[in-house]
């Protein structure tokens, strides 16, 4: 008996070694470059505007705090600054006097105030 050609297997046999083939090969990706050097943090400054009270609050307050402390924080009225100098000062024993104080909320209220 003659041997019939199924063409019905030979396409499941093509379509086969194509699915197959397909999911071997792995697709082309581009490597990203990954970086190894991460900036020196200390080289990062933050400048805060000059307004009067400007040389009060880099003297007194940049010892413990870095500009870019104050600017993260969100605009405050007066009454707020206020508070925080002071807690500054009774709670954690800043070195500011009164006078010194009251120019550096004056600075903050300029730069970060809320009416």
């Amino acid at each position: 008996m003659k041997k019939r050609y199924n063409p019905i297997i030979s396409l499941i046999i093509i379509l086969s070694a194509f699915i197959v083939g397909s999911c071997t090969e792995s697709p082309a990706v581009a490597e990203q470059p990954v970086a190894t050097v991460l900036p020196d943090i200390s080289e990062v400054t933050t400048r805060l505007p000059e307004a009067p009270g400007y040389q009060t609050f880099n003297v007194n307050c940049i010892t413990c705090h870095s500009s870019a402390y104050v600017q993260n924080q969100p605009d405050l009225p007066e009454k707020t600054w206020t508070a925080i100098v002071t807690k500054m000062q009774k709670t954690f024993g800043a070195p500011v006097s009164d006078s010194s104080a009251k120019e550096i909320v004056q600075y903050l209220v300029a730069i970060k105030g809320k009416s």
